[in-house]
């Protein structure tokens, strides 16, 4: 008859790897656990403005909107709003001759054009502007989340087939592509002053640049810290 083991008890050693095991882990792995969930939050806030903008976007293209200005606000500033023409005021303002409310009455220093159709661009207050006539969107304007920073906080001009400039780059990603504004983690980085400010001109990791285009497409780039460069995704 066979004579059962007992239950055999740790022996010191074993527990002394165990423990040398987690503080190994402790020290190297946890580190890039918390990184990759750093950037991981920064890439999801960075995906979802894309996925925001290409919402806009489409509904301008279908004529729900003739022109959109999509804002974008932190957990900071008081709600801001989107803002937009109807299709039909849109047309008003491509009209040539246009009307003289959309040029102040000065059609011959705009070559009778509106003031929005001869410069191709929004205003940068459209809530404030004389020369047409916007509607605020009530649903508010893009929210970002506590996990992240941005820099600049601009508007940006949505119109049918890109006829209107969607608004200006302002930092170069390479030697030849700028970009429209960062996206930066709250963890190293902050809104303001000092080295560690969420601006283009710092070596922080858990950076990422969103490229508005001239035909309204949208680029991705990421900041590799290691390269020092930006890194189109």
């Amino acid at each position: 008859m066979l004579k059962q083991k007992g239950n055999r008890a740790f022996t010191l050693i074993e527990i002394l790897v165990v423990i040398l095991i987690i503080i190994v882990f402790v020290i190297f792995a946890a580190p890039n656990v918390a990184n990759y969930i750093t950037d991981r939050d920064v890439r999801k806030e960075v995906y979802s403005f894309v996925e925001y903008f290409e919402e806009r976007k489409a509904e301008v293209q279908s004529g729900r909107y003739g022109v959109l200005v999509i804002g974008q606000t932190s957990p900071e500033q008081a709600k801001s709003y989107n803002w937009y023409m109807t299709p039909e005021e849109f047309t008003i303002q491509l009209k040539i001759p246009a009307p003289g409310r959309t040029n102040r009455n000065n059609a011959s220093s705009y070559n009778n054009k509106s003031i929005m159709n001869y410069h191709r661009m929004c205003p940068g207050s459209p809530e404030n502007s004389p020369d047409g006539r916007w509607t605020k969107d009530s649903a508010g304007a893009f929210q970002w989340s506590d996990k992240v920073y941005t820099w600049m906080n601009k508007k940006y001009c949505v119109s049918k087939d890109a006829y209107l400039h969607p608004g200006g780059l302002e930092f170069n990603v390479t030697s030849t592509v700028k970009a429209s504004f960062l996206v930066c983690s709250r963890q190293n980085t902050t809104p303001s002053g000092g080295n560690n400010r969420c601006n283009f001109s710092n070596k922080n990791d858990f950076r990422y640049a969103i490229r508005i285009g001239r035909d309204l497409k949208l680029d991705v780039y990421k900041y590799n810290l290691k390269k020092d460069k930006w890194i189109l995704q």
